[in-house]
């Protein structure tokens, strides 16, 4: 390896020494190059040596080093190329050399293959665009921390920003098993704490007067009105869809025939990328039958066609909660919301006979302990009418047992009650004689 200034003649014909120093050295097949290194010779000389480190990585058909693969990363396009043409790294690790949205459209089209894609291309796309990610060697921990810290900042949810965390981070794992990368940036980076204060939940009767009142009252808010809001708390509180679920929601995606009534959620639409049937009960068939009438929609409009998907439907529960008169308080201390409306869809059926795998399908959760353990509540009076269910054994059966058991019962304590009598007289007689109990040695 030389390290030198290369000569050069002006326009004038005079002899000058280059601005930056040259680097020459030998590759692992004996062939020469000349590269521009730096105009400081110390950071000329450190770039020289890692080129050795290369070149002798290659000859010994040893892996680069974790510093040696960073020191790679940071390598312009151009230099990059020439090594990969050369021989002195493997054609892959130019990957790193292209821009990110073009590995993401890669990533994107696996991802399609497994059916979900959605939430995933969306927060990736947020998270690389806000953080100004252009390449691979842009990302780094702290920017990814900073980032999910600014969305709990702004009020997202730390389950939200979670999910943010999670898009980046498998990108990031398929990137580094695809060989696009060494390492993952971010592979140590933690989720947030999940949000650790529960949704309320509305019994059966404040659900039923929020319906009612709202409905009858017709209180104008905005541009919506009292029974369109009704008709949406009722459809969410009677098949569980969530807020973005229901403001998607086309005429089409109804079925209001009685004996197979449903709503339809699109996997476009779903949290979880995956389409649904929810069945509907007579009473809502019958109220989307007759709104259906009055409006007199097409099929491809939305059902609710008068509140924007950005619509605050915290803010307008609130209002009809308090219009009802009902607690914005639950029986645990915690608040109602929009959402309370599926925490409280999923504790109506919890508390009913349906069946735990029953109830877990209707609320869409892959796991049973979200369902039971985040979602579902206990009414008041749930333990006792619990009870109920229990197996009756008949009352007269159970009488003449119990008449049978006791006369036994009382048998027995006069049988102990006679032998402790007895025990008791031969003891003191006994005791008189001074005459030792069987298994006592005789007195001296």
């Amino acid at each position: 390896m030389r390290v030198y200034k290369a000569t050069y003649k002006d326009r004038s014909g005079k002899q000058r020494k280059s601005a930056k120093w040259y680097l020459d050295f030998s590759d692992h097949n004996q062939l020469r190059h000349k590269i521009p290194a730096f105009a400081d010779k110390r950071l000329s000389e450190a770039f020289g040596r890692n080129i050795e480190s290369l070149v002798n990585c290659r000859i010994a058909g040893l892996d680069l080093d974790v510093k040696l693969n960073q020191w790679v990363e940071t390598l312009p396009d151009s230099l990059l190329k020439k090594f990969v043409s050369w021989g002195l790294i493997e054609g892959q690790r130019a990957e790193i050399t292209k821009p990110l949205k073009e590995h993401v459209s890669v990533y994107i089209k696996v991802l399609k293959a497994k059916g979900y894609i959605r939430h995933t291309q969306n927060r990736l796309k947020n998270i690389i665009d806000d953080c100004r990610f252009y390449y691979f060697r842009d990302i780094t921990k702290s920017a990814v921390e900073i980032y999910v810290g600014k969305l709990i900042k702004d009020d997202v949810s730390s389950t939200t920003a979670g999910h943010y965390l999670d898009s980046i981070k498998t990108f990031l794992n398929w990137a580094e098993q695809d060989q696009r990368i060494i390492r993952n940036p971010i592979a140590k980076l933690g989720k947030p704490d999940r949000d650790s204060v529960p949704k309320g939940v509305l019994n059966p009767e404040q659900f039923v007067k929020l319906i009612k009142t709202t409905f009858e009252k017709n209180v104008l808010i905005g541009k919506n009105t009292g029974q369109e809001r009704a008709i949406l708390y009722l459809l969410a509180g009677t098949t569980g869809l969530r807020k973005k679920e229901l403001l998607s929601l086309a005429w089409d995606d109804i079925n209001l025939s009685m004996d197979n009534a449903y709503v339809r959620v699109k996997a476009s639409a779903a949290k979880n990328d995956k389409e649904a049937k929810q069945p509907i009960p007579p009473f809502v068939v019958s109220l989307l039958t007759a709104f259906k009438a009055a409006t007199k929609p097409k099929l491809p409009d939305r059902v609710f066609v008068s509140f924007s998907q950005s619509i605050n439907t915290a803010e307008l529960i609130r209002a009809d909660l308090a219009t009802a008169e009902i607690s914005l308080i639950d029986k645990d201390g915690n608040e109602i919301c929009f959402h309370s409306l599926r925490n409280s869809y999923i504790s109506f059926l919890a508390n009913s006979n349906t069946p735990p795998k029953v109830v877990q399908k209707l609320a869409r959760h892959s796991d049973p302990r979200l369902t039971f353990n985040t979602y579902a509540r206990t009414f008041e009076d749930a333990e006792q009418k619990a009870i109920s269910f229990l197996p009756n054994f008949g009352n007269l059966v159970l009488s003449t047992s119990l008449d049978k058991m006791c006369g036994k019962q009382e048998i027995s304590v006069d049988n102990h009650r006679h032998k402790k009598g007895q025990d008791t007289l031969i003891t003191a007689i006994l005791a008189a004689k001074q005459t030792p109990r069987v298994g006592l040695e005789p007195t001296t």
